[in-house]
């Protein structure tokens, strides 16, 4: 599904369902901030991502309290850069100090890379871009952080493929809707 028909789905769904969470998706990226964004994982983001910035950048949510699905706020670029920030300073950024106790095949085995760019936050969780996979991994594709258990694999090959996702499950009214707790997918 291309980027703006998922996004068409996405935001017919709030507007229709839950207008307050829809009024938090913010305009289009600046070209300074999605500049800077490149520069924070120091390579270049995937088409799939930039177009869905280029739609949306993030969504203004100071409160958490409206987030987008199961907790999860969406990101802006610059929150995206703070959280790249802090990740590496709070978890490094040692890609030779790996875990034993993994048997990783797409996903590097480490605590934290500047390669992961997290998209989505909540609370200690989040969906991240995986630029810089393992041999068999793929560039762009979608892991949660943080990573943990014997094999992290991606969940999606592609921030496309994580978007349509959502898309479908919004579309296809896969979800349940709690006054006080937001937007919740159906497993």
């Amino acid at each position: 599904m291309e980027i703006d028909t998922a996004w068409d789905i996405i935001e017919r769904v709030l507007h229709d369902r839950l207008p307050h969470v829809a009024g938090t998706l913010r305009g289009p990226v600046s070209d300074d901030d999605l500049e800077r964004l490149a520069g924070t994982v120091g390579q270049q983001l995937p088409a799939d991502f930039v177009a869905s910035l280029r739609r949306h950048d993030g969504q203004d949510n100071p409160t958490a309290l409206l987030d987008l699905f199961d907790h999860f706020t969406l990101l802006s670029a610059q929150a995206m850069i703070a959280t790249s920030d802090m990740r590496v300073s709070a978890l490094g950024d040692d890609v030779d100090d790996i875990i034993d106790w993994m048997a990783p095949e797409r996903v590097r085995p480490i605590m934290n890379c500047r390669g992961w760019l997290q998209f989505t936050a909540a609370e200690a969780y989040g969906h991240a871009l995986d630029l810089d996979p393992l041999p068999a991994g793929q560039r762009g594709q979608v892991i949660s952080l943080p990573v943990d258990g014997p094999t992290p694999a991606p969940d999606f090959p592609s921030y496309g493929a994580w978007l349509s996702s959502l898309a479908e499950k919004l579309d296809a009214g896969a979800f349940t809707i709690d006054d006080t707790l937001g937007l919740w997918l159906d497993v």
